[in-house]
C-alpha cells in the first residue's frame, strides 16, 4: 500500500503521522504505585487490583494523530473497520 499523503484544511500543508500518548503517564504510573501499596493491606486489595489494571492501561495506550507540518493543526486518526458480511442483503 503506498503511502497517502494528508493536505491541511487550514493552509494546504502536508500532514504527517504522530503517535504518542493518550493518556498522562505520570499519572497511569501514580495509579499502578497507588495501587500496589493499597494491596499491602486486606482491605486495599479490593481497590488496588482495579486500580493497578487502570494505570497499567493509562501508561502504555497510545493514539494516532495527523499534524500539520506548518501550522501544527492536529486531527485524530480514527481507523473505520469494514461492516461485517455475515448479514445477508434482503430485497
Amino acid at each position: 500500500m503506498a503511502n497517502k499523503t494528508l493536505v491541511c484544511t487550514l493552509c494546504n500543508g502536508e500532514m504527517e503521522l504522530y503517535v504518542g500518548p493518550k493518556f498522562n503517564r505520570k499519572v497511569g504510573g501514580a495509579l499502578v504505585a497507588a495501587g500496589a501499596f493499597s494491596t499491602l493491606f486486606w482491605v486495599g486489595a479490593v481497590l488496588g487490583v482495579p486500580l493497578m489494571v487502570a494505570g497499567a492501561y493509562m501508561a502504555g495506550a497510545k493514539r494516532e494523530l495527523w499534524v500539520c507540518k506548518d501550522c501544527n493543526t492536529a486531527i485524530e486518526r480514527v481507523v473505520v473497520k469494514p461492516k461485517s458480511r455475515s448479514f445477508k442483503k434482503v430485497q
